[in-house]
């Protein structure tokens, strides 16, 4: 476990390392993904005050059309800015976003059924772990608090510990379910990576996505789930720390119907959540080029290379 773990931890601690390197570049990617989608939150809003409900479901139309390619191009141009820290280049708008609109339309259509494929299995997963385990873990509770509520004084001390330990195994195992649900963000980048940064034809990327995809399954399995993970502990720590925190004293000041105090704490939650969007892409591509070079040796030829320019042992150099 601990030797699969370790490269896990290594390449989550070097997609920060880039993240720290490219820090404005990483958050001007992920604000302008956030300027179409303002703009049609208002135009949404100006369609239902105009037309009432019954622009709901051109709306809900409209809005899936629209965020197909939208994540296409913030997770593509999260890859492409990784690919140019990794390369001591600054990260460029223009460039990281220069991909092929048809290119961007393949993406889409096999992000969604990948999703839907994935989603299935984590809850096929999940219904398979979880339910048996609510069951015992229900019967078991049940049957300590039937003892303790008749052995006296002692039995409700027992059955206020029942109760605490009920609690915590429910937030856990919420947590847990959450962080699978997660997961599956992780399993559409990744397997969005072939369109980003390869240039093969729309057959052969998703070949590659698919091959990759389950190439050390388990090992791919562990980074999504770790990634997810983290991925959560960090949304949560940023939005409060930058949700909550920074505009509380203008709510303590202005007070909470205070349109200024609202103003700032939406803005506040809206830079949270751009912070906390770069660091999962990052880390898919670092997962996608280890995996890239383990199945099919692309770093073979520079091996060679590099095995061919050293002399050999007990050779004289060239005068």
């Amino acid at each position: 476990m601990r030797a699969s773990l370790q490269p896990m931890l290594d390449l989550l601690d070097e997609g920060l390392r880039l993240y720290r390197r490219g820090f404005v570049g990483f958050v001007l990617l992920a604000a302008l993904w956030l300027v179409p989608v303002a703009i049609g939150i208002g135009l949404s809003i100006a369609a239902i005050r105009f037309w009432g409900e019954n622009a709901l479901l051109l709306l809900l139309l409209g809005w899936m059309l629209l965020l197909v390619p939208l994540v296409g191009y913030l997770i593509g141009g999260l890859s492409r800015a990784t690919l140019a820290i990794q390369q001591e280049q600054p990260i460029r708008v223009a460039q990281a976003l220069a991909i092929p609109p048809l290119r961007v339309a393949g993406m889409g259509c096999y992000s969604i059924v990948l999703y839907i494929i994935t989603n299935i299995l984590f809850s096929i997963v999940s219904i398979a772990c979880f339910c048996p385990l609510y069951f015992v873990m229900f019967a078991g509770f049940s049957g300590i608090g039937a003892f303790a509520s008749e052995a006296g004084n002692v039995g409700s001390i027992l059955a206020v510990i029942v109760r605490v330990l009920l609690v915590l195994v429910i937030i856990l195992f919420y947590g847990a379910s959450l962080v699978l649900s997660g997961a599956t963000y992780s399993v559409l980048v990744y397997g969005m990576q072939p369109f980003v940064l390869e240039s093969n034809t729309a057959g052969e990327t998703i070949q590659r996505s698919i091959d990759l995809l389950t190439y050390r399954f388990g090992t791919n399995l562990l980074a999504f789930v770790l990634t997810s993970a983290i991925f959560g502990a960090l949304t949560v720590a940023v939005t409060i720390a930058i949700g909550v925190l920074l505009p509380l004293p203008l709510f303590i000041a202005l007070g909470e119907e205070s349109l200024v105090a609202q103003g700032v704490s939406a803005s506040a939650w809206l830079l949270g959540l751009i912070v906390v969007i770069p660091p999962v892409p990052i880390w898919m591509v670092l997962l996608y080029q280890r995996n890239v070079v383990a199945r099919y040796g692309t770093d073979l030829a520079e091996r060679i290379g590099a095995v061919t320019r050293q002399p050999a042992v007990g050779s004289e150099p060239d005068i």
